[in-house]
């Protein structure tokens, strides 16, 4: 370092030393280990809806990364000012756009584009939000920080193939940095989502080979408190490159340390022997003496006819003397007309039995241990040793397992079919159903074309939610795609009659394809071609609307059942879903009152999304929406009217504006709403504070 110092004095110019010096810092501060990559990259985000006015930071809308800041407008045209060069440019308005820089304050509301109503009677909707998963997450933050129990997201593979985009621009293999920016990308969203977890959330992401290492060093290091656990997938036959054949994904588990897993499908309920091995070769008679021991078996019979001493009984009577890891498991001190069993593996490594001496003997006698002839020829052990695990004898004693008898000559129980309980999730899913083709095919029964590639299958993404969600789970996909995640609500609620509610959030991009076609034919994102085509418009909601209706495109009832069920496609479901778009608001617009109306979707959400969004009364007092269960004080000069009626039509959530604090607190405190916000402090406050950077 001295020799970099001793170069950056020689430099003249005292503005650049200084930037030299500061870079130089900055850079000796970074990880020498671990996951070390371009953490400092800038990300923007184009606000097509946001009209460009004086003092606005702005881009063109053929690049965003180089950013101006609106000095004047007049003509049609914007003086810029460069934040990189400082110089001034003039621009046609035409050919800017409104931007947001990662960390700015934005202060989002929700524009009602659409909804489904196939359940009139059910007040549980799920939403679809077209925008950015950024923004879109930093609202979610607001509305349900610590209530999310399963976040699942199926985010872009970084293939090199134009599969994604960073400031607005695709990013294919010849971009060196591209996994800093994919790994920059990924972990600004994961910060604000693990913020929405509940106290038994957990966060699923699917990924390729091409990240999934960097991303498990990086769930690593942003979710330290948590279990995070990779599974390999398999889903399709094989895709050549390189010289390999690729036939798996993979899912990385960010789970809480006590992670409890719920019941899968293909978990639990396999035929198996209910006997199991009853070597335990995990400890050594080294720490467990007293379960090292030999067990005699009668040549003849094939019964246990003495269990002898254990290593710990040896020493406290004084017949070993020696030290634990000296003593020898012998074979020779087998009675007359027996052999003599000791606890070893397969390998022939010495370990020990799983029982004690007394404990055996008892099950033993009660049948639940068996002993057959080892066919393993080359073993010590001349014959096997199995026991029953306490779970297979509590299904015994629940009366789930049949006794059919005992064997012949021995007290050993025989048993009727035996299947698995358990409901610990394997790292390695091999289910073809789980194959990508098969949501494919999923796809093309509605749309009857390839709109979307590589779509997962509804039957893999319901098996991820049948083992990390409850009936009443809340659940979160900020990369909703083809809207899977919805639809495997959707189906594991008709399968369990549950009350799972989903969160889809998109953006409304184009294929690389997509965009060029129409950027020769002239159309700008601003273009209605150009929305009608994005993946929220074109591929995720109308899917939504065609699973839940249980018709194609063209309203023709849709073929077949689904996967792993024998449930009619054309039976739609009893569900309900609202289509939203994201879009900005003033603050100050905000802080006068002038915005409640397109900030009633927001307060609905945040009251628990009961019922159909309802839309602003013409009230100037209070608004009360008695099926959605929230209801708005906007006079508090009603303040009383406004309590009577909480309380009497049993309003869960009670909104209040008003600037003074000690008037909130007052009015709050003699509401029988359970949980209560001022308005418009909490809303400002939360996206003016919590826009911290990770």
């Amino acid at each position: 370092m001295a020799v970099i110092d001793d170069l950056i004095a020689q430099v003249d110019d005292p503005a650049l030393r200084k930037r030299l010096q500061t870079e130089i810092a900055r850079a000796n501060k970074q990880k020498k280990f671990g996951l070390v990559f371009e953490e400092h990259l800038p990300e923007c985000t184009p606000l097509y809806e946001v009209p460009v006015k004086e003092g606005r930071l702005v881009a063109r809308q053929t690049d965003i990364s180089n950013l101006y800041i609106v000095e004047h407008i007049a003509d049609g045209e914007a003086v810029c000012i460069s934040r990189a060069t400082k110089e001034r440019e003039t621009i046609p308005l035409t050919d800017l756009v409104s931007v947001a820089e990662f960390g700015d304050p934005i202060y989002p509301y929700l524009e009602p584009i659409d909804k489904v109503e196939n359940a009139p009677d059910s007040d549980l909707w799920h939403t679809l939000i077209e925008a950015d998963n950024y923004h879109a997450l930093q609202l979610l933050e607001y509305l349900y920080a610590g209530q999310v129990d399963c976040i699942y997201i199926d985010p872009p593979y970084n293939t090199g193939e134009s599969d994604w985009k960073y400031n607005d621009q695709f990013i294919d293999a010849k971009d060196s940095y591209r996994h800093s920016k994919w790994l920059s990308f990924i972990k600004k969203r994961l910060h604000i989502a693990k913020k929405l977890l509940s106290v038994k959330g957990s966060i699923i992401i699917s990924i390729g080979y091409q990240e999934v290492h960097r991303l498990m060093l990086l769930c690593g290091e942003l979710f330290p408190e948590y279990a995070v656990t990779c599974v390999t997938v398999q889903t399709s036959g094989g895709k050549p490159s390189g010289g390999f054949t690729f036939v798996q994904e993979y899912l990385v588990y960010i789970t809480p340390r006590e992670f409890i897993p719920q019941k899968m499908s293909f978990t639990g309920g396999v035929l198996r022997s209910p006997f199991e091995g009853f070597t335990l070769s995990t400890f050594y008679k080294t720490n467990r003496p007293n379960q090292a021991y030999p067990i005699f078996i009668d040549k003849k019979t094939n019964k246990i006819v003495e269990i002898g001493k254990s290593l710990q009984e040896r020493m406290d009577d004084g017949t070993y003397t020696g030290s634990k890891d000296d003593f020898e498991y012998n074979y020779d001190e087998a009675p007359e007309g027996t052999v003599a069993i000791w606890p070893i593996t397969t390998k022939g490594k010495e370990c020990v039995w799983r029982l004690i001496p007394k404990r055996l003997k008892e099950n033993w006698e009660k049948g639940y241990i068996k002993i057959s002839v080892n066919r393993k020829t080359t073993s010590k052990n001349k014959y096997s040793i199995q026991y029953l695990p306490a779970g297979v004898i509590e299904k015994i004693n629940r009366h789930e397992l049949t006794v059919l008898g005992k064997e012949d000559n021995s007290p050993t129980l025989i048993l009727g079919e035996n299947t698995t309980v358990g409901n610990d999730i394997p790292t390695i899913w091999t289910e073809k159903n789980f194959y990508t083709n098969k949501g494919s095919g999923a796809i093309k029964e509605i749309f009857h074309d390839d709109r979307f590639p590589y779509p997962k299958s509804i039957e893999y993404v319901k098996e991820i939610l049948k083992g990390t969600t409850s009936k009443k789970s809340l659940i979160v996909d900020f990369f909703a795609g083809t809207g899977t995640s919805a639809i495997a609500t959707y189906l594991l609620n008709a399968e369990d009659n549950g009350h799972r509610r989903c969160i889809l959030v998109t953006n409304n991009e184009l294929s690389d394809k997509e965009e060029r076609t129409l950027k020769k034919g002239g159309y700008s994102p601003k273009s209605k071609e150009w929305k009608n085509l994005g993946i929220a418009y074109h591929v995720t909601w109308p899917r939504m609307v065609c699973t839940i209706e249980g018709h194609d495109v063209n309203g023709q009832p849709l073929k077949g059942t689904y996967l792993g069920s024998d449930r009619p496609m054309a039976d739609g479901f009893p569900a309900n879903a609202a289509f939203f778009h994201l879009g900005f608001l003033d603050k100050h617009e905000v802080a006068r009152g002038e915005q409640l109306a397109k900030l009633i979707p927001v307060l609905w959400m945040k009251a628990g999304a009961i019922g159909p969004c309802p839309a602003a009364t013409d009230a100037k007092d209070m608004m009360i929406f008695l099926r959605n269960k929230f209801a708005i004080l906007m006079d508090t000069k009603y303040t009383y009217q406004f309590t009577k009626t909480v309380a009497e039509q049993n309003i869960e959530v009670a909104f209040i504006i008003t600037d003074y604090e000690p008037e909130y607190r007052s009015i709050a405190q003699d509401l029988t709403a359970h949980t209560t916000y001022q308005l418009y402090r909490d809303y400002l406050e939360n996206f003016t504070i919590n826009m911290r950077r990770p």
